[in-house]
């Protein structure tokens, strides 16, 4: 898989290197009607045993990361780590970990 954080490297960052502007979001980024069930694994401070959320994908039309599958929560964007997965102990269920790549500035 392509390492998604090297994402980062195709844009002009701001906010000492955390984020990206609205404008860049709007461009490189599209929503799709895809769904995806994901974890955080502990790092949103709530998580810890491998709660999960589902979240809408976004796609990249950057060249060679068409195949991320990305979620917005927040102001943060994040990049799903298929290699990545949690069991979540209440269901036993496998899922993703989300892995932080940008935040997006508001408009």
């Amino acid at each position: 898989m392509t390492n998604a954080y090297e994402l980062r490297n195709h844009f002009f960052l701001e906010d000492y290197n955390t984020a990206i502007t609205r404008e860049d979001f709007d461009t490189f980024f599209t929503r799709t009607k895809e769904k995806v069930t994901f974890t955080f694994n502990g790092w949103d401070g709530k998580s810890y045993d491998g709660e999960s959320r589902r979240a809408t994908v976004y796609r990249t039309s950057i060249k060679g990361f068409e195949d991320v599958r990305l979620v917005k929560v927040g102001k943060g964007l994040h990049y799903i780590d298929e290699d990545n997965l949690v069991v979540e102990k209440a269901t036993g269920e496998a899922h993703p970990e989300a892995e932080w790549l940008v935040d997006v500035e508001r408009a």
